[in-house]
């Protein structure tokens, strides 16, 4: 197990309000991580071992300022989610999402194709409405066409937690990255590296007062380093429940026309 106090706030008279400065201190300095285009050359030229000594040896919110300079570097793009979460107390099955997104203006689209609302589709596009999202159902829902709903509507949390517009690895990415500079901020989380799990590299993260306050007790977040995101994040409570389970696959840079992010497309 490491400790990642990384470098006590005491040690050097930081108040929290510079754990940021901190962050990007050691972004810097961190050999083949400060870009993504570094990261990538770093990924063709080393080996597995090297990379997962780099990997070990640099704190979560580093990896996690690496991914989102890998998100960035995507701009638009496509990727498969199967995503489990557990929804006032119940598991909710497994359900298999083709994502389209685009990061900057912030746009994501959700086709369901396997599992609970099958074939429902879902839009939220931050130029059009920045509150509410699209909605096409499907089975005999499908009659209403598509319609607009506030992103907060107690409908839209009925079998997820989150909205849409927390949708995206951009979105996800930043939220774990919030997560690990709070806990950095009441002495720091507890990581164990669990190492290479089919092809991707693993470390669970347990974080500090029992996980109170936090999301989520304990999250496992699973990395392939050759995209730079992570492809599984699972997080568990204090029981040791799974609280939600996202998978990634097919994660890819597309050129995505802009009918995809029009309603009238759905």
């Amino acid at each position: 197990m490491c400790r990642w106090g990384l470098v006590a706030p005491s040690d050097f008279a930081l108040h929290v309000a510079f754990w940021p400065m901190l962050t990007l201190m050691l972004l810097a300095a961190t050999p083949s991580l400060t870009t993504d285009a570094e990261r990538r050359a770093f990924v063709a030229s080393a080996s597995l071992e090297q990379i997962a000594a780099v990997l070990t040896s640099t704190p979560p919110e580093v990896l996690l300022a690496v991914g989102e300079r890998a998100v960035d570097a995507l701009g638009t793009y496509t990727y498969v989610m199967a995503k489990q979460e557990r929804v006032s107390g119940r598991l909710i099955d497994e359900q298999v999402v083709q994502v389209s997104a685009r990061e900057r203006p912030f746009a994501v689209r959700l086709d369901y194709v396997r599992g609970p609302s099958s074939n429902r589709k879902v839009l939220y596009n931050s130029t059009l409405k920045g509150s509410e999202f699209a909605v096409h159902e499907a089975g005999f829902l499908s009659i209403a066409g598509t319609f607009w709903l506030p992103l907060d509507t107690p409908l839209a949390k009925s079998d997820s937690n989150h909205s849409v517009k927390e949708a995206g690895l951009g979105s996800l990415v930043r939220r774990l990255r919030k997560e690990v500079e709070k806990a950095n901020a009441v002495g720091g989380l507890t990581t164990t590296v669990e190492g290479w799990v089919d092809g991707t590299f693993c470390q669970l993260y347990a974080m500090p007062n029992g996980g109170k306050g936090f999301d989520a007790a304990r999250t496992r977040v699973c990395t392939d380093f050759t995209v730079g995101v992570p492809v599984l994040v699972e997080s568990f409570d204090t029981e040791n429940r799974v609280t939600e389970r996202f998978a990634f696959s097919k994660v890819q840079r597309r050129e995505l026309p802009e009918a995809t992010f029009d309603p009238a497309s759905m």
